[in-house]
């Protein structure tokens, strides 16, 4: 996995470990969104949840439930709790042509930036101020900004149309929600600099929030049964609680 590197004295800096959470929870609700989703029998078409393969790929494994939970947190707090951000998508124009759906689509941004619910849902992960600061700061901004571009350039060998489309588009929007992150830095040491946002990248930041969303839902409806049935299944004989449940209670003790 990429971003994890040990300086000299063998540690990992917190902002690699920031990057690494981040790429892994990103790889972990995609995986929940083809297993929730999954061409089961190809001849009839018939389409459903693949419950091994949730399992298999992110349920039994609660190092990558809890990296997707910070990753919807860090796009969350990016979107909802940074006053940059919050004011420049406030003020943004949503212009398509129909000036009713603009008009709707304001009064959901508006709904979703000043949601007294996500304003209480949001903690602070970590302290987006003091990372990407120091001598080395400028540099690693550009490394990352440079692994996402080259993600994104891979991405182009996917075969599948949608796959490729779906995975562009929500590897711009963790590239979006790091760049206002990005923002608090400079705003500090490089004077008043508004942040400034382009139209597909608001539309891929607000789109990735959607589907990390939806990811965290599955896992909350969907994991706690799915684990007891394939744990039942793979040994009987456990009398130890599910790992699942006790991430999802450590998770939800933030809320």
């Amino acid at each position: 996995m990429m971003f994890v590197h040990a300086d000299s004295s063998g540690e990992t800096c917190p902002e690699k470990k920031v990057l690494y959470k981040l790429i892994s929870g990103l790889h972990s609700s995609i995986s929940m969104h083809i297993a929730g989703d999954y061409l089961l029998d190809e001849s009839r078409n018939q389409w459903g949840q693949n419950i091994e393969l949730m399992y298999d790929r992110i349920l039994r494994h609660p190092d990558r439930v809890r990296n997707m939970y910070f990753t919807y947190l860090f796009v969350l707090r990016a979107l909802t709790s940074l006053l940059s951000a919050t004011e420049y998508l406030e003020q943004a124009e949503y212009d398509t042509g129909n000036h009713a759906e603009d008009l709707k689509t304001q009064s959901l941004i508006k709904q979703l930036l000043y949601s007294p619910k996500l304003q209480t849902a949001c903690p602070v992960p970590f302290d987006e101020a003091k990372l990407w600061q120091g001598q080395g700061g400028p540099e690693l901004k550009q490394k990352i900004q440079k692994q996402f571009r080259n993600i994104s350039a891979l991405m182009d060998c996917v075969g599948c149309e949608k796959c490729r489309l779906w995975g562009k588009l929500q590897v711009q929007g963790l590239g979006t929600a790091l760049k206002i992150l990005f923002s608090v830095g400079n705003q500090d040491n490089e004077g008043d600099q508004t942040l400034q946002l382009q139209r597909n990248e608001v539309i891929a930041l607000v789109n990735l929030l959607n589907r990390l969303s939806e990811s965290v839902k599955m896992v909350h409806d969907m994991g706690p049964d799915v684990e007891r049935l394939m744990e039942d299944q793979i040994a009987k004989t456990s009398a130890k609680p599910g790992r699942l449940r006790r991430v999802l209670d450590l998770a939800f003790s933030f809320w």
